[in-house]
């Protein structure tokens, strides 16, 4: 049976400043002093799962790697922090990266029974092939309407989740497109 919890293990000072840090970019709002040590304790912790390769790899590739970036055109989502003028250690620190540490550390950020039933899913497949993408994309994309997610975030996290479950990262852009198909709820 595979393992649905994702979170990494960690290093008793990585618990600590993952206690201490923010996911949420906008819970500094006009505390600039706060956002600061959110900032450093973000690139802090990201240095250490990072010099000790606490990162599983497809996590670190969904970050570096343009086949992990579907619609990237050629470009990772590491590529579009330089684009925008940001070194590694202001990449480390933007507030738009701390969705990517949360995937680094915790997984695709998904309900938990979602999380349990996909997994099953693919868990079913034994090996997964071409053939077994459109059943999955199905299955990703009705897991989405029952739990009324917005498409466009969820097709990332289904992407991810795919990706954690030792899906390629074709078949999981693959996922990743059938659950972006979610038309919204009236």
């Amino acid at each position: 049976m595979i393992d649905t919890d994702s979170t990494i293990e960690l290093t008793a000072p990585e618990r600590e400043m993952l206690a201490s840090l923010s996911f949420d970019p906008l819970s500094f709002k006009g505390n600039h002093e706060g956002f600061l040590r959110n900032a450093d304790l973000a690139h802090q912790l990201t240095t250490s799962l990072v010099e000790r390769k606490g990162i599983p790899e497809h996590r670190v590739r969904y970050f570096t790697d343009p086949e992990y970036y579907p619609g990237g055109r050629g470009k990772s989502r590491q590529d579009s922090f330089v684009k925008h003028g940001n070194d590694h250690d202001e990449t480390l620190r933007h507030p738009h990266f701390l969705k990517h540490l949360r995937y680094f550390i915790h997984g695709a950020n998904l309900p938990a029974a979602i999380i349990q039933q996909y997994t099953d899913a693919v868990e079913n497949c034994g090996m997964v092939s071409s053939s077994d993408i459109p059943e999955l994309g199905s299955k990703a994309r009705n897991l989405a309407r029952t739990h009324r997610l917005e498409g466009g975030a969820a097709a990332d996290e289904f992407f991810k989740l795919s990706l954690d479950l030792g899906l390629s990262a074709g078949q999981s852009a693959r996922i990743r497109e059938s659950v972006k198909q979610l038309r919204p709820s009236r």
